[in-house]
């Protein structure tokens, strides 16, 4: 899956969602309104037919003019099969994945190319390419489904299998415009957090070392606690999770100029179930955490200082000053 998944507004002019297709090098981005819910998809297909047909109207349409029906989309909890068989029912090869009503990713078939056997994606774009109509509703559902059928039971069982491999691992980064010092202090308001990160819905910090997580995975409400296990100002943070499911890891921060930082998440977690393990397959979860950094800068970047610090150390879980 391709997280922080690009949008073109229900604003745009079709002449600027057309350049945005250009410069992204895809056939289609999902429609966004301004309450960031999604709206639909656009393809290129619609630029030429829908608006280019209209000749010079053209250059004063709204892309939100192109937004008709209900979206084919995923939840971000569904499993492979269900995000297969969707793609192959209504033959799309970009699919919305949603959180709750925001839009968090997509799925292409590119996606699926790179982290699933090729015989499923092979029969998976028979499906999507055969051509509509008359000839193809004969076959019915169940002879549309039967061509991903047996893979789709390979996928399955390759899901369970990345279920218990043991952790997966992310790792992102972003720059942010501000002092090394700056970024390190406003990540040590961990009380903060549900201002910039995905799903986090409260963090309590119980002392020094210890919090509390309450956060929505997946569509499902989770707490668990958490250690800090090493602090060292402006240099690196350091976690691992005490309750819950296993997840750890630590957080950099990197001058790279007087007014400009490097900012880097490395994190291991056990993926819950089919549904997650293949969302880390597509890469769920690293595009999250690339989102909440950028979240992170821009809220950073716009404030232009931290709303306050902790400059004390800890050391193997204790602190040390």
């Amino acid at each position: 899956m391709t997280g922080g998944a690009e949008c073109v507004s229900t604003s745009d002019s079709v002449v600027e969602a057309a350049r945005k297709l250009a410069a992204l090098g895809v056939g289609a981005l999902p429609i966004c309104g301004e309450d960031d819910r999604l709206k639909g998809m656009l393809t290129d297909r619609d630029l030429v037919v829908e608006a280019l047909a209209r000749g010079k109207e053209a250059l004063a349409m709204r892309v939100g003019e192109l937004a008709q029906g209900v979206a084919v989309t995923i939840g971000a909890d569904d499993s492979v099969k269900e995000t297969l068989s969707t793609m192959a029912k209504h033959q799309v090869r970009r699919l919305p994945v949603i959180d709750g009503h925001r839009l968090i990713g997509i799925v292409s078939q590119a996606d699926v190319a790179r982290n699933l056997p090729k015989k499923l994606t092979g029969d998976l774009v028979k499906a999507i390419s055969e051509p509509s109509g008359p000839s193809r509703s004969r076959l019915g559902q169940a002879g549309l489904f039967a061509a991903i059928a047996i893979p789709l039971t390979g996928a399955i069982f390759a899901a369970r299998k990345l279920a218990g491999s043991g952790p997966a691992t992310i790792e992102s980064s972003t720059e942010v415009s501000v002092p090394v010092s700056t970024a390190y202090n406003q990540w040590t308001q961990f009380e903060e957090f549900p201002r910039f990160m995905e799903g986090v819905e409260e963090v309590r910090q119980l002392d020094d070392t210890r919090l509390h997580f309450v956060a929505a995975v997946g569509g499902k409400r989770r707490e668990w606690d958490a250690r800090i296990t090493e602090q060292v100002p402006d240099k690196r943070i350091a976690w691992e999770a005490t309750s819950g499911k296993p997840n750890g890891g630590v957080v950099t921060f990197q001058p790279v100029a007087p007014d400009r930082t490097e900012v880097t998440v490395f994190m291991d977690y056990a993926p819950d179930g089919i549904a997650e393990s293949v969302g880390s397959a597509l890469g769920l979860a690293n595009r999250r955490v690339r989102a909440d950094l950028e979240r992170f800068k821009d809220l950073l970047e716009q404030r232009g200082r931290e709303t306050g610090a902790w400059r004390g150390e800890v050391h193997e879980g204790a602190t040390t000053s």
